[in-house]
């Protein structure tokens, strides 16, 4: 190595650019990065702000390292290394160094060839010297290492990315930026137009547009800045059309705009990642997990994994909870700018495995449901190579709640898409959901979601969609109370079942038929159609409508007070929904035993059945069953006089409140009722 030239005199550089006086809305993390200088006084330090395109990195390392200069009283030295600009390729670490060393002093002529002796150089002159080093923009970390004085110095870097090389190398410390909150938005708008607070509603609902990125915040004010007539209520309708948003947010130069700042991240992509940012426009959903990514990229598991790692450590994807991603409002509209630029083959199939991966998921969680469910048969065209994996019925479930938002998502954009195969994805999805959302006590959900797919299996003309939707929407509108509506539907799908001489579908609608004439009050007529039901359900071999039919034939004697007859109804109802596997009918018809043997005397027996309901509900991992359990044993415990009765009431009230089940009302006011009695 040559030896170390002489410096010229001392030079103290102050390379920093300008910086605002104030900046709005990041008081946290500037204190974080006083909290890390004060907790590295020997320097060394090695700090990354990192954020998406247009969030104000720059702006936010530029004011700390302004307001923190007099800590390096030997000099500031800046680098843009233009790794995201769209004009010029990023700086490579020996040019860099180049700029470096002529700052510090070092002529042309004495400047080292190769990178690793201007590195070594760089760090010799800097060895003594407490500087702050400000690296902008930067691309990656391999670039970056060779830049790296030594203590007493600090280095301060700008990225798009997390820097994890950096991080591993250089114990390098985070600092993420997200958007400005709506209060810290609206002030900057305030301060760049010059605008007062007249129009308060309208800046809220700007800094809402604007998705809290500074960069669009300033664009969006710098328009109005200019054009003092144009009222903040003007351009937030301009705004408020997602599909000129991006254009809206652009000024006369086409590289400061919010499109160039998304483009230039997108560019530092890989081919993988690149596209599937492409695709993931095509999602209607709130989030999207590898899953899902590796179907509508037709890609391994592990390849979508790694490319939505990438769009993380980017900035244009964030982790939402573990293994789901999702992107901020502006993002999403960049994406989805993107899909409408794919061409229309390709946007047709991604979104087809979509709704196909998210169809043949929903069927295998339905199928693992505690609760019985018809004979549909979900047959998607693109069946996904790799699928989550549920155990049982637990992870069924958890799968269904995290999952429903994407679901219902894609079953509006089938009914929507205008591509009539979609239509099956329309009434199917739903159809997949209905027993989650009655397990969960969902009923506005499951009301919503089945109304829609009656439309779309009607549109299609689908004599099974129809009598499937008609038969739930049936159902939710008992919950709802709305009983002449709900007998209505019922009626209508007898009729699509007679006319397809479908005697299995015939045997349940008799069934739901009989419980709304129950429910009316009409006995009669309601004990003559579940007759009918078990008649046609026998002839079938429909076990689980003949099932139901029993349960309801129980319900029915119970009402009129005919405790035998309830009993060996209810009994053999029992039996054949255990033959089935039908968890949920199970434990109500228990529930519902444990109320006959109440009624004619059998307190321990009444106690054991629900004890036992409680029990299948457990196993099924139904809480709204365990609820209704826990209702019956508080009712037991109460009418013996028994001690429990509180502590059953308590957990029936807490599980309905997490549900938001209306029953919570009646459970709330017979728990009332308890604890004045018992300090009476």
């Amino acid at each position: 190595m040559p030896a170390t030239p002489e410096p010229a005199p001392a030079i103290t550089p102050a390379q920093l650019p300008r910086a605002s006086v104030t900046l709005i809305g990041r008081d946290d993390e500037l204190d974080r990065l006083d909290g890390l200088l004060a907790a590295h006084p020997d320097g060394g330090l090695v700090l990354v702000v990192t954020g998406p395109a247009g969030v104000g990195k720059t702006a936010l390392a530029l004011h700390w390292a302004h307001r923190v200069r007099e800590d390096f009283p030997d000099g500031q030295l800046y680098v843009d290394l233009h790794g995201y600009d769209p004009n010029q390729e990023p700086l490579g670490a020996g040019e860099v160094l180049n700029r470096l060393l002529r700052a510090l002093g070092v002529s042309s002529a004495d400047l080292p060839v190769t990178v690793e002796e201007r590195s070594a150089l760089f760090r010799t002159l800097t060895a003594d010297r407490r500087t702050i080093v400000m690296l902008d923009n930067a691309r990656g970390s391999t670039e970056l290492l060779p830049l790296l004085p030594g203590p007493p110095s600090c280095v301060l870097v700008t990225s798009r990315r997390r820097l994890v090389g950096l991080v591993a190398h250089a114990e390098a410390r985070l600092v993420e930026l997200d958007m400005l909150d709506v209060d810290a938005a609206v002030a900057v708008v305030g301060r760049v137009a010059g605008r007062d607070g007249t129009e308060s509603a309208a800046l809220r609902r700007l800094a809402v547009l604007c998705d809290g990125l500074p960069l669009a915040l300033r664009i969006a004010a710098a328009r109005l800045a200019v054009a003092p007539s144009l009222k903040v209520a003007e351009l937030v309708a301009e705004l408020d059309d997602e599909h000129g948003r991006l254009a809206a947010l652009g000024l006369e130069d086409e590289d400061s705009t919010v499109r160039a700042a998304l483009d230039a991240s997108r560019r530092a992509l890989s081919p993988l990642p690149a596209r599937l940012l492409a695709l993931l426009g095509l999602h209607p959903g709130p989030d999207v997990t590898a899953h899902v990514a590796a179907a509508m990229a037709r890609v391994r598991l592990g390849e979508a994994q790694r490319a939505l790692d990438s769009l993380v450590t980017a900035n244009l994807l964030s982790p939402t909870e573990t293994g789901r991603y999702g992107a901020h409002d502006l993002v999403r509209v960049y994406t989805r700018t993107l899909a409408a630029e794919l061409a229309p083959g390709e946007r047709h199939l991604a979104t087809s495995r979509m709704l196909d991966y998210y169809l043949h998921c929903a069927d295998l969680a339905d199928g693992l449901l505690p609760v019985g469910r018809g004979s549909v048969r979900v047959a998607p065209e693109h069946v996904p190579a790799e699928v989550p994996r549920f155990a049982g019925s637990a992870e069924a479930i958890a799968w269904l709640d995290a999952e429903q938002g994407n679901i219902i998502a894609a079953a509006e954009l089938a009914a929507e898409g205008g591509d009539r195969a979609w239509l099956v994805h329309a009434w199917q999805l739903p159809y997949t959901l209905s027993r989650f959302f009655w397990l969960r006590a969902d009923r506005a959900t499951w009301l919503h979601t089945t109304e829609a797919a009656l439309k779309a299996a009607t549109t299609l003309g689908d004599p099974e969609g129809r009598f499937v939707m008609l038969f739930n929407l049936g159902a939710a509108l008992a919950h709802f109370q709305r009983m002449d509506e709900s007998l209505a539907r019922h009626r209508e799908a007898l009729e699509v079942a007679r006319a397809c001489g479908d005697v299995n579908a015939q045997a349940r609608a008799l069934t739901t038929v009989a419980d709304i004439l129950q429910h009316l009050g009409r006995a009669d007529e309601s004990e003559a159609s579940y007759r009918e039901a078990l008649a046609v359900s026998r002839a079938a071999g429909a076990r689980w409508a003949e099932a139901s039919a029993h349960h309801n034939l129980g319900l029915l004697q119970l009402a009129s007070r005919r405790y035998d007859d309830a009993k060996s109804w209810l009994r053999a109802a029992v039996d054949m929904y255990r033959e089935v596997g039908e968890q949920c009918g199970e434990s109500t018809c228990h529930t519902d035993l444990a109320m006959v043997l109440l009624e004619s005397g059998e307190q321990a027996d009444a106690v054991a059945s629900a004890r036992t309901a409680l029990q299948v509900a457990s196993a099924a991992a139904s809480p709204y069953h365990q609820a209704m359990a826990h209702d019956r044993l508080a009712t037991v415990f109460d009418r013996q006089g028994a001690p429990g009765a509180i502590a059953h009431w308590q957990r029936a009230l807490a599980l309905l409140t997490e549900l938001r089940a209306p029953e919570a009302d009646q459970v709330r006011a017979r728990l009332a009722r308890a604890r004045a009695a018992a300090s009476a």
